[in-house]
This record gives C-alpha cells, structure tokens and sequence, in this order.
C-alpha cells in the first residue's frame, strides 16, 4: 500500500504550501509514509486536470490512500465528488 496527497487551488492567489504542509502534517503526526503530494492550480468544477488525472489514472493502485485536506479541495461539483468518491471506493482505494 502507498499514500499520496492531493491538493488543488483555483488561483495563483491561493497558496499551495499550505495544503501541501497539512497533509505532510498529518501523515508524520499519525506517523503514516507519504509517497508523494499531487497539485493543481484549477478550477475544481472539473476533475480535467492534469496531475489529479495523472494520479487517479496512472498512480493509485487498490489498497493505496488518497490524502486530502478537504473534500472541496478534490472537486466543487457535488455529484461529480460523489462520482470520483465512489470510484475509490469501487477500486479499493482509501480516501482520507
């Protein structure tokens, strides 16, 4: 099993350091191995970004974990959410 981060901001205005920190945070307060940390600089109407589809279609395997610092941070659509959330759950991976 292996942990990746995701974090997304809509705007250069809105750091990526931070979410990046909390879940860095978070996996060595909980003492969990952290892979790697995935980012986008879009908008989350839509799960078309690249590093989140890199991540979802060529870098989660079953049994891994997905790591996000809030659920709008994966998407702001909510019956897409509720899809991509659904997906992990059909293929085994964890979302945290």
């Amino acid at each position: 099993m292996k942990r990746y981060g995701y974090h997304r901001t809509s705007t250069r205005e809105q750091h990526l350091d931070r979410g990046i920190k909390e879940i860095t945070a978070y996996c060595e307060q909980n003492q969990l191995e952290l892979e790697k940390v995935f980012t986008d600089q879009q908008t989350g109407k839509t799960f078309n970004r690249p590093r989140y589809q890199v991540l979802k279609e060529d870098v989660l395997r079953p049994g891994d974990e997905l790591i996000i610092t809030e659920v709008d941070r994966l998407g702001r659509n909510k019956r897409e959410t509720l899809k991509e959330l659904q997906y992990y759950r059909d293929n085994n991976i964890r979302v945290r």
